[in-house]
């Protein structure tokens, strides 16, 4: 097995870990993961009305068109399925390319979010749509790493940096 598959599949394991397993950011009992996003989107979530039945009273909090808001919606829906899809990157580029680029651009935002001003009041924003309990005070895992932000930014970054690189190379 090729160096490029090999970044692939590790790159996909720290995109499901990152957005499933530790939480982005938070502190202890409420934190940011893709299982919060799951459950304020569909209900059962700190969100209320959900996400996509508040749709015009968060695409108003944020000034902007509705149709903007379900785009970014469903960007962030593909972001909670592409650490699975990262896994078909090891039989296709082209699809582990594209689907690498999502954990990677949702992991910047949120250091952007916790470390810059540059992302403004839209980051928060969507940071809160990732808030949910942490179950038993247990689940999604937490490791501050400083400033709020937990190990998930992190693994989301690199998990979308080693599918990217690992897409690029060269097969075997």
């Amino acid at each position: 097995m090729g160096a490029g598959k090999i970044l692939v599949i590790i790159g996909a394991i720290l995109s499901i870990l990152g957005t499933y397993v530790f939480a982005i950011y938070g502190s202890t009992g409420i934190v940011g993961s893709g299982i919060g996003f799951v459950l304020n989107t569909f209900g059962a979530g700190v969100a209320d009305p959900t996400l996509i039945a508040g749709a015009a009273l968060y695409a108003g909090a944020m000034s902007i068109e509705i149709y903007l808001y379900y785009i970014l919606l469903i960007v962030f829906l593909v972001f909670l399925v592409s650490g699975i899809l990262q896994f078909v990157g090891v039989k296709s580029r082209a699809v582990g390319l594209i689907f690498s680029l999502f954990p990677l651009g949702v992991g910047i935002m949120f250091l952007l979010l916790f470390y810059t001003e540059i992302l403004g009041l839209i980051s928060g924003l969507f940071g809160m749509f990732f808030i949910g309990e942490q179950f038993g005070n247990i689940f999604p895992v937490l490791i501050d790493i400083g400033s709020g932000t937990g190990l998930g930014a992190f693994f989301l970054v690199g998990g979308g940096a080693l599918g990217l690189i690992g897409s690029i190379l060269p097969r075997d």
